[in-house]
């Protein structure tokens, strides 16, 4: 029996030793993909986190010890081989956070639950971050013995959440600010809300806006604010006492800082130290306003404590520095046109717009022509509430709850609403009413315009649906991918991204064939934007300009890319790009066609507003007015159909005399004498030009050679070569009427001819008044033409 065992188990070992080979051999197999798939998920895992800027950590509950991925630790701001236990570990966290911390690993381990909690962290270099940490224990049994899981850096968003409500606040103020000098008609109470609101939104302790007198080197401020009281007393500063160089670095347009006054080294002089002592100020903001290359104004603030001042906020205060002075401005012509006239009535027949005059009931007692041909009324039923049928319903909605306080406490009103034409057709217009006082105070009612934007509202709409379809069209765009292999290094396309930079498909190329294509202005940002990738390990995305292989055509690429290391130490760059030249050419034009429009309404608008303002101040009496104003907006219409035959961009000088002067031509035709080659003027210049001519017209008509039988008008002139543009001679001459003499006093067509012309075109201008009749003379540099967007023209 002893002997017979072995002999038995040797055999039962033969008999299985080939299965159980086989056995082992599979297990082997098995073990050796498990590994693999092991080591396949552990990469992928370590690429999501590295591309997420996710940090991985564990915590020994039995040591102490705290082990983390390289991210982890710069999350930390420590060094990655740098030892780290729980006792340094908490070091790292804010005080002020521990508590909420502690509380939620605590519950996590009571319920053996993950934890989430959203904590700061002081890194030893004394920066505060934010960090977000989640994960979970794990036990042997009921003992938790290990805590593990993932950080982010959280730091970027939390300081974009806050950059976001600070622009909101800014943008908030500024709207409520507005909405405040909106509503206010006089000068004094506009720079008193402006200074009070701007102090308190930047909680200085005292702001002011005054207006500069350079002879005297002072600041006139009529309203000053200091915590919460406003002096009505007006006040004066010497720019000098601050500062010495103040006044000229303000006239320069330069913004003056004063963070500590007690530690400027430009306030080493013990009488700026006084000054400031005096009104209690540490530091101090003052920007200046330029308009017309002159120092206008400065808007100031101060604090008692040392302070410093950002970016963001001189923004504001230059922001609000120029729309106070546009209310101001705009406050105080209002009040002039008041004074000159309480019972002062629109008329503009020949305004592109419906110009209406309202009782305090808010019914229409006048309105011009251009209102009955657009409603197709008859005259008399025109007036009264016929406007409110006008308006679409849904409009009217609206404004009979916006005219509440309008009506109430006789407010000026702004809103858009919608007019239905005799033709059954709704077009948006912008409404904008002002209300009429008399000189005791009496409210008569408002006047006011309604211009037609339907074309702008359009335009707006179709602008924002093409941002919308481009938005679309970007998300669904279909990009290309390419890698790079330091081996061999040549970049392989797929055959999409070698369509887009015109590569032969399935073709590779060298990096150096790629950047001698991308444009020189491009290309050091592009380098360096790769090398600082490189050498952080991190993504990079770049955007830049480049030649085509195939046609040689300039484009933009948008890349976005990663390099990793290979186990053996090459390296392999692999990324996207995407043709996104056609959006970068489309927020140009949408940018310059915004531009456009806004220079154009702008323009026009502060044309017809210097008319209105010196008709009304050279006018005794409204008749007088009436056939003054309209025949400067009937001349200024006819520039303006001339101009807009050619998108705005020119009108001929022969066309302004022809349009002016044609009308008085006789059938022998030897009144009137025209003479002088083709000269295209720019609209800055046509306009004036053409009022110029249409003054000019008027007068000759009126009083001179063109009131008479045999009165003669010779028009001439003659374009030589400047210094910089062709110089225009320009002579109007008139003989044959009625004996001339020298006026006694200068109306609006004298001063257009005198001033207008050689402000705004640096013309000189010469009327001399013989017997034989008037004489005109005029020399200018002819402007040269604007660019404009023309949609009908090719780029280049």
């Amino acid at each position: 029996m002893t002997e017979r065992g072995p002999s038995g188990t040797a055999s039962n070992v033969a008999s299985y030793g080939e299965g159980d080979r086989q056995r082992f051999a599979d297990l082997e197999r098995r073990l050796r993909e498990t590994e693999d798939a092991l080591r396949l998920s552990t990469g992928k895992l370590r690429m999501a986190l590295e591309i997420g800027k996710i940090g991985s950590w564990e915590r020994d509950l039995r040591t102490g010890e705290v082990t983390g991925s390289a991210t982890f630790k710069a999350t930390l701001g420590l060094p990655l081989d740098a030892p780290l236990n729980y006792e340094e570990f908490l070091k790292l966290i804010h005080p002020g956070d521990m508590d909420r911390m502690n509380q939620a690993i605590v519950f996590a381990l009571k319920t053996k639950t993950d934890f989430n909690v959203e904590h700061r962290v002081i890194r030893p270099d004394g920066r505060i971050g934010r960090v977000l940490v989640r994960g979970g224990a794990i036990f042997e049994g009921e003992e938790p013995v290990r805590l593990m899981g993932i950080i982010q850096d959280v730091t970027a968003r939390e300081q974009a959440k806050e950059d976001m409500h600070s622009a909101q606040r800014r943008q908030e103020f500024l709207l409520t600010l507005n909405d405040q000098l909106r509503s206010l008609e006089d000068p004094d109470a506009i720079m008193e809300t402006t200074a009070k609101s701007l102090g308190r939104f930047l909680k200085v302790d005292c702001a002011g806006y005054g207006e500069v007198d350079e002879e005297r080197g002072v600041i006139l401020v009529e309203r000053e604010w200091s915590k919460g009281a406003i002096g009505n007393e007006g006040r004066a500063y010497r720019l000098y006492d601050f500062l010495p160089t103040m006044m000229a670095e303000l006239k320069q347009g330069r913004p003056i800082f004063v963070e500590d006054i007690r530690s400027d080294p430009r306030a080493d002089n013990p009488e700026v130290q006084a000054a400031y002592s005096t009104i209690n100020a540490r530091a101090a903001l003052a920007v200046p306003l330029l308009k017309n290359q002159k120092l206008t104004a400065v808007l100031y603030m101060h604090t008692s404590q040392p302070r410093a001042w950002f970016g963001d906020e001189l923004s504001l205060v230059e922001d609000v520095a120029e729309r106070t002075w546009t209310a101001v401005e705009k406050a105080r012509a209002e009040r002039d046109l008041r004074e000159t006239d309480a019972r002062f009535r629109l008329i503009a027949e020949s305004l592109p717009a419906l110009v209406w005059i309202l009782n305090p009931k808010t019914e229409l007692l006048y309105t011009n022509e251009r209102w009955v041909t657009y409603s197709g009324l008859p005259r008399e039923e025109a007036l009264g509430h016929s406007w409110t049928r006008a308006i679409h319903p849904d409009d009217m909605a609206r404004m009979s709850e916006e005219l509440v306080p309008v009506v109430t406490l006789h407010t000026p009103y702004t809103t858009e609403a919608r007019y239905r034409s005799h033709e059954g057709h709704y077009r948006w217009h912008l409404i904008q009413g002002a209300p009429i006082h008399f000189s005791t105070g009496e409210f008569k009612g408002w006047v006011g315009t309604s211009v037609d934007i339907h074309d702008l509202k359009v335009t707006e709409d179709a602008l924002r649906k093409s941002e919308e379809q481009l938005r679309i069209a970007l998300q669904a765009a279909k990009m290309g991918d390419w890698t790079w292999d330091s081996v061999t290094n040549m970049v392989s396309h797929s055959d999409r991204a070698a369509e887009i930079v015109g590569a032969p498909l399935g073709s590779s190329v060298r990096p150096e064939e790629i950047r001698d294509r991308i444009h020189p202005a491009d290309l050091p940002h592009m380098i360096k934007t790769k090398e600082k990738a490189v050498a952080t390990g991190q993504p990079y995305s770049v955007q830049y300009r480049m030649r085509r292989f195939n046609d040689g055509a300039e484009i933009w690429i948008a890349t976005q890319a990663q390099t990793t290391q290979n186990e053996d130490g090459t390296l392999v760059t692999s990324g996207i790009i995407q043709d996104i030249t056609e959006s970068k050419q489309a927020e140009e034009r949408q940018q310059l066609l915004i531009r456009e429009l806004h220079h154009r309404v702008k323009n026009t608008l502060a044309t017809v507003q210097a008319i209105v303002g010196s008709t009304a101040r050279t006018a005794s009496s409204i008749d007088e007015f009436y056939q003054g104003f309209v025949g400067r907006i009937v001349s200024l219409s006819r520039t303006h159909n001339l101009l807009t035959e050619d998108l705005w961009q020119k009108a001929a000088l022969e066309d302004l005399i022809q349009t002016e002067l044609g009308p008085y031509e006789d059938g022998a035709r030897n009144r009137i004498t025209v003479e002088g080659p083709h000269v295209e003027l720019p609209s800055e210049a046509a306009v004036p030009i053409g009022m110029a001519i249409h003054e000019l017209t008027t007068n000759a008509a009126k009083h001179g050679a063109l009131s008479t039988f045999g009165g003669q008008v010779e028009v001439r002139w003659r374009v030589e070569p400047g210094e910089e543009r062709p110089v225009l001679h320009f002579t109007w001459t008139e003989h044959g009427g009625p004996r001339v003499s020298t006026p006694t006093r200068q109306g609006f067509g004298s001063r257009l001819l005198q001033r207008v012309l050689a402000t705004q075109l640096q013309a000189d201008v010469s009327m001399n008044f013989p017997e034989e009749g008037l004489r005109f003379a005029m020399t200018m540099a002819i402007p040269g033409q604007p660019t404009i967007f023309n949609p009908d023209r090719s780029e280049s």
